[in-house]
């Protein structure tokens, strides 16, 4: 059983702070598009979990490590200052978490993990680690047969410059995909979060469209993470993931090529590669593995990134990214 000590009186339960949910006797009430169509929440069986898994120590010198109690939020916070300086000083780590858009890069001492969703592999620091984004768990077990790219989001979110002059980004690719060979089932929202609509129905239909097609497209959004990446593998779906220099939870466990389709995008930027073409090759080439990777994928999700899997392996395993 690991040992973790946090102040608790300044504890601030959210998202990224399911590590600590072990104190808590029942999950946080949130908006009804947390849950999933059978009103489960999407942190399942967490607080058990961590009842059984972890104990919250009173006195730090009993702790493995030490936990910031809320969301990271700078190096100013005086919270975070007082544990860096302390943990520094008794040779502990303070781990921290950080579920953000935000990509700021934080001058932090070697003492402390801070782990977070927004960053750049390019410029990663050492003590930097990606977390998971976490979703309602929608999955019926159903294997789809419907080789087509899905797609139920927003359409100009993440637009950059390429260096053809071009603004590029989900709307160019969206279009880009509309006239591949490949068939495609787009649902565009008006903007984020589905504007103008309930939010449990779309939820709804956001999930029925990754349950009716194998493939579904992915790239970042505001920040440099998807979380759509993560329900991609919850449906038990294959991502078309064009790479943003993101970095992924427990990244090196991951044979990707038997994943999805995995492409950089500098590659597409550089005419390095043809997307259409990928594609098309990728269905080639596994065109009767397709339901097998799909039940994969379900089962990756399940074993790093699922709220437990995540945890079981953030403390089980020397394999953090």
């Amino acid at each position: 059983m690991y040992k973790i000590y946090t102040i608790k009186k300044k504890i601030v339960f959210s998202s990224e702070m399911i590590i600590l949910f072990g104190l808590l006797d029942d999950l946080p009430k949130e908006a009804l598009h947390c849950y999933n169509c059978k009103g489960l929440s999407r942190y399942g069986n967490v607080i058990n979990w961590c009842k059984e898994h972890i104990e919250y120590v009173n006195n730090i010198m009993d702790a493995d490590f030490v936990v910031l109690p809320f969301k990271f939020k700078n190096v100013n916070d005086p919270v975070f200052q007082i544990l860096d300086k302390l943990t520094k000083n008794i040779k502990k780590k303070l781990w921290c978490f950080y579920n953000d858009d935000d990509d700021t890069s934080h001058e932090i001492d070697d003492n402390v993990i801070l782990f977070r969703t927004s960053f750049y592999k390019s410029n990663k620091k050492e003590n930097e680690k990606a977390m998971i984004a976490i979703s309602p768990d929608y999955y019926r077990g159903k294997i789809s047969d419907n080789i087509s790219i899905g797609y139920c989001g927003y359409y100009t979110a993440y637009n950059r410059r390429f260096p053809d002059g071009i603004f590029k980004g989900r709307a160019w690719y969206i279009n880009y995909l509309n006239k591949c060979k490949v068939p495609n089932s787009f649902i565009i929202r008006k903007g984020f979060w589905a504007q103008g609509l309930d939010k449990s129905i779309a939820r709804k239909q956001y999930f029925e469209n990754m349950e009716n097609n194998i493939f579904m497209f992915c790239i970042r959004g505001a920040g440099n993470f998807s979380y759509r990446f993560y329900e991609i593998l919850m449906m038990g779906r294959i991502p078309i993931f064009i790479d943003t220099d993101c970095v992924l939870p427990y990244e090196k466990l991951i044979k990707k090529a038997e994943v999805g389709i995995f492409i950089n995008e500098s590659d597409i930027i550089s005419n390095k590669i043809n997307l259409e073409q990928e594609i098309l090759r990728y269905i080639e080439n596994n065109k009767n593995k397709l339901p097998e990777i799909q039940k994969q994928n379900r089962l990756l999700w399940e074993k790093l990134y699922s709220p437990i899997g995540f945890l079981n392996m953030l403390l089980n395993t020397e394999n953090l990214t």
